[in-house]
């Protein structure tokens, strides 16, 4: 079976766009803090020894900075081509003028608190992010070879709406997923899906 290995992002910066500047149409895109790219280089060193390393053929991002930057270590560790970044991953706030990583939120956010009771925001439409993300990683899957392992760099929102979608789950949030988190999928030739883990955390136990 092809095995896609889900990982969340690091621990991104705040950020916010301010009115009239050059980047106002794109939304905040923070990259990493100090303390996500530590993260990112554990989630390297422990994919660079991992049983599964032999077997990673690619690896993929969505095209935001906090994607691209954590999968970079592991890039370099492996030799593997650059990734493909893919904007169907990106997570449902892409385009908000502001971003505040979970460490920054608190109950007085609506949208957190959403989040928090394992829904969308009022923002997103749920089903037409829920059909793209399917459709994009789905597609990183059909092109694998049987025993391949592809690792996808991505969202808290994604890897929860694709597996909440697999087990057939109500609530597409339920997870709670820590920076760097490896989430595994396997997918057979058939394009049968199983969630064989969620939020594996061994290689930032330490630092969690």
């Amino acid at each position: 079976m092809t095995q896609l290995l889900l990982v969340r992002h690091g621990e991104p910066l705040a950020a916010t766009v301010e009115p009239g500047a050059p980047d106002e149409g794109v939304g905040a895109d923070p990259g990493l803090s100090d303390r996500g790219h530590e993260q990112a280089d554990r989630f390297a060193t422990w994919l660079a020894a991992a049983p599964e390393r032999a077997d990673v053929t690619e690896v993929v991002t969505s095209t935001m900075r906090r994607a691209k930057e954590t999968a970079a270590p592991a890039v370099r560790l492996l030799g593997v081509a650059e990734p493909a970044a893919v904007e169907d991953l990106c997570e449902f706030d892409r385009g908000r003028a502001s971003y505040r990583p979970v460490h920054l939120r608190d109950e007085a956010d609506e949208d957190w608190r959403s989040i928090r009771a394992g829904v969308y925001p009022s923002y997103v439409d749920g089903a037409a992010f829920a059909a793209r993300v399917a459709a994009a990683l789905d597609a990183v899957a059909a092109r694998q070879d049987p025993r391949a392992t592809a690792v996808v760099v991505c969202h808290a929102g994604v890897i929860n709406t694709y597996v909440t979608g697999i087990l057939g789950i109500d609530r597409p949030l339920v997870f709670p997923l820590h920076h760097t988190s490896v989430t595994r999928v396997l997918v057979s030739r058939s394009g049968t899906r199983r969630v064989s883990a969620v939020n594996e955390t061994q290689h930032v136990a330490e630092i969690l």
